[in-house]
């Protein structure tokens, strides 16, 4: 599979940025506890996903089978994959402090 390359123009369209605010409210408003992921976070991440996937909104955009419910649909699913491998690795990941306490318990 290759890379496709950004295209920011994408986000020129207003309807393709006002599908990510609703993609990104979507995800925060749905998700709780490990999945917890702030509004403007999810915004930022659905309009890299969009402009990082230039083919999958075009595709959308010129098909009106498609269209933007098709498209809605995929860059939830991106985002939910996003927001779920983000808190794979925060579960996993031990803080600073954390470490520091852990380790000054194990001198006393």
């Amino acid at each position: 599979m290759t890379a496709e390359a950004a295209d920011w123009r994408v986000l020129d369209l207003p309807e393709v940025v006002a599908l990510a605010g609703r993609a990104a409210r979507r995800i925060a408003d749905g998700y709780e506890d490990s999945l917890t992921i702030e509004y403007e976070d999810a915004r930022q991440e659905a309009l890299i996903v969009l402009a990082t996937k230039p083919g999958m909104v075009n595709e959308c955009l010129a098909d009106d089978s498609l269209g933007l419910g098709v498209l809605y649909h995929r860059l939830v699913r991106d985002l939910i994959d996003h927001v779920k491998t983000e808190a794979k690795y925060r579960v996993r990941h031990t803080s600073y402090e954390a470490a520091c306490d852990a380790a000054e318990k194990g001198r006393v």
